[in-house]
């Protein structure tokens, strides 16, 4: 893929410079969309540097999918591979690199008023439908690209900004209710639903990244 490409060959140059160029180290902590993270820098001259950081951030929201209200608990959690490349050995940055990622979003269902469901929009009674969750998962490998200010090789400490987006591919959603277990016409409108949701959902293939934090180099 594009991304991945672009990840080996600034990998690659920055081995490459690392031969000819003081390697320093450092550290940076940074907030954003990935959640809070912590990363390990290594700069190759003033152009190149290799980082290798975790992020992380759990949070809970509502809102509705498909017909069915859901209480939404986001799992954030992810490590980062990146190559960073200054084109003008200055403070501005190309960034591609790849995510071990285990983002996750689970879902609990509400019943609406009345204590009854709209599954496939037919009405289910909550005592009929039980426990109603769902997982939403993505592949754990994905590519990264975006741009960046600060965070040179050859600075101490500062400042920097992360701009970019996060390929995480074609989600894939369960859900299950126990009510489900012993009623086949529920069974097939809830997977009826399952297929609205994911659909609903698949704005969750790219994830925008931003983030702002602070390093220092030793």
């Amino acid at each position: 893929m594009i991304v991945s490409g672009f990840a080996v060959i600034f990998l690659a140059a920055a081995a490459l410079a690392g031969g000819h160029a003081r390697a320093d180290l450092g550290l940076q902590a940074k907030a954003g969309t990935l959640g809070f993270g912590l990363e390990f820098v290594r700069g190759y001259g003033d152009r190149f540097s290799l980082s290798l950081g975790v992020n992380s951030l759990s949070r809970r929201d509502k809102d509705r999918s498909g017909n069915v209200d859901y209480d939404y608990r986001y799992d954030l959690q992810s490590v980062a591979l990146l190559a960073h490349y200054h084109p003008d050995a200055n403070f501005f940055r190309l960034v591609g690199g790849v995510l071990y990622n285990r983002n996750e979003l689970g879902l609990i269902g509400i019943p609406g008023p009345g204590s009854t469901y709209s599954i496939n929009g037919v009405p289910y009674t909550a005592a009929q439908v039980g426990n109603l969750t769902g997982t939403l998962k993505v592949p754990r490998i994905a590519p990264y690209l975006g741009i960046g200010w600060g965070n040179r090789p050859d600075g101490y400490y500062g400042l920097s900004i992360d701009l970019g987006i996060l390929y995480q591919g074609s989600p894939s959603l369960s859900l299950n209710a126990s009510g489900a277990l012993t009623d086949p016409v529920l069974a097939a409108d809830l997977e009826r639903e399952r297929q609205h949701a994911e659909s609903d959902l698949r704005g969750f293939k790219w994830f925008p990244v931003a983030s702002i934090g602070l390093y220092h180099r030793f």
